[in-house]
């Protein structure tokens, strides 16, 4: 590599920087990609975490527009609900859309090795491992990697949480906030054969929970989740003598009955942490833009990390199509992308204590759904389960939030007004209570 005109430069090799090079390059011409890692195809290159990731519509609309649809859905699993599995002994599914729709499970490993022989063979594109970016210098544009320096006319930062295109920025005035989460996991290999391959498997605890999702293989990818400081139980307190296995077996019992060598994995498997991390600033004049993690890691519960940022190339690139102006091109990218990705980041959140904790007042909680179950069956076209809207349709994440904070308001004012007794009342009466302010709901979204 040495000094040149790179044309458009991506930092980060993962899957959102590849889909950029895979939509920017037949548009705009040459396009490099920069990974600070080895080719992960390459024995060299090869990790062991084989943690799964989620595709709904959103992602799917990308990578159909890039040609690769049917070769991913070839390595992906449908997924049609998650599965509670409480303490007492009980469970509950709830469908993931109330017509069966599935979103798809694969392995991050399998989808980024697909992604990386489809971008290497896109006219264009030029894949360069183990180059780390010392610095982006944000008015040439250029990027300093080594000794060399690289020109080019376009940097985007698809470099992740740690992002050092996002740094160029924050040396320029932008604001970042970067933490670790409270949470960490580990990965745990499932056997299958005891589970409903269609459905997410959780058991909540509280404090934490552990997840089971279905492989093409037929097993399962667990993930423990448990705080990372503080009393036990905490990943934390293992290090202080905890008794991590009988933990797990006395919180967990199926799937330790189930998970042959548990103690062996518990004991090796690596504790991984959760970052998130936001900025005020995506972009720069006319020279770079913030996509992915790089300007909204999030935490995995709702499953829209990778969705989000392939729709952050969707929404870019169509601005560079439809706006000739660079700069007024990437302004227009950031406006219409800063609050969808506050709102899943907050959506992503809220989830995860719908997943860790058990109902608290399971009657109450049992009512407020029941009353909600039925406004979805009454009023189909204004009212969808939240998750639904967000894994099978684009709309807007802000929109989708506002609403669900207006369909809890109203379900807590009906019940607060007539009582749980309004769950069983005749259709003909819950449709004169709610027609008002179910009109209001829908003129909102």
């Amino acid at each position: 590599m040495k000094d040149e005109d790179s044309g458009i430069v991506i930092i980060g090799g993962g899957p959102v920087g590849l889909v950029a090079a895979m939509y920017l390059a037949p548009r705009f011409g040459s396009v490099t990609v920069l990974e600070k890692r080895p080719d992960p195809r390459s024995r060299l290159g090869a990790v062991g975490r084989s943690i799964t990731v989620m595709l709904s519509t959103r992602g799917w609309r990308a990578l159909s527009e890039v040609g690769l649809e049917d070769f991913v859905r070839s390595i992906c699993v449908p997924i049609h609900g998650r599965c509670a599995h409480l303490a007492d002994g009980s469970s509950h599914v709830t469908p993931y859309s109330r017509d069966r729709r599935p979103i798809w499970s694969v392995e991050r490993a399998r989808l980024h090795r697909l992604l990386l022989d489809a971008a290497e063979a896109t006219p264009g594109v030029r894949l360069c491992f183990d180059q780390q970016v010392r610095e982006v210098d944000l008015d040439s544009p250029a990027v300093v990697v080594g000794s060399r320096t690289l020109r080019c006319r376009l940097v985007l930062g698809c470099d992740g949480a740690h992002s050092t295109t996002r740094a160029a920025l924050v040396s320029r005035g932008a604001r970042e906030e970067v933490r670790t989460l409270e949470m960490a996991y580990q990965e745990i290999d499932v056997p299958g054969g005891w589970l409903d391959p269609s459905t997410m498997h959780y058991w909540p605890t509280g404090d934490g929970f552990f997840g089971a999702f279905p492989l093409p293989s037929g097993d399962f990818a667990g993930s423990l989740f448990m705080r990372l400081d503080g009393p036990a139980p905490s990943y934390a307190s293992v290090s202080g003598g905890y008794d991590l296995l009988g933990m797990f077996t006395s919180r967990f019992p199926e799937p330790a009955a189930a998970i042959g060598d548990l103690a062996g994995q518990l004991a090796s498997k690596t504790v991984s942490t959760i970052t998130i991390a936001s900025c005020d600033r995506w972009v720069w004049e006319g020279k770079l833009a913030l996509l992915g993690d790089a300007c909204h890691a999030m935490a995995p519960f709702m499953g829209h990390g990778m969705n989000c940022g392939f729709e952050d190339v969707r929404t870019f690139v169509g601005c560079l199509d439809s706006i000739d102006d660079t700069a007024s091109a990437l302004a227009v990218y950031e406006k219409s992308r800063v609050e969808e990705a506050k709102a899943i980041s907050a959506l992503s959140q809220q989830h995860y204590h719908t997943m860790a904790n058990p109902p608290p007042d399971k009657a109450a909680v049992l009512v407020e759904e029941a009353l909600r179950e039925r406004l979805f069956d009454l009023f189909p076209e204004r009212f969808v389960p939240l998750y639904e809207q967000c894994a099978f349709t684009e709309e807007s994440y802000a929109t989708l939030l506002r609403n669900d904070l207006l369909l809890e308001s109203l379900v807590e004012e009906l019940l607060g007004i007539h009582g749980p007794e309004l769950v069983s009342a005749p259709a003909s009466t819950l449709r004169a209570r709610v027609s008002g302010a179910a009109a209001a709901i829908t003129k909102e979204s």
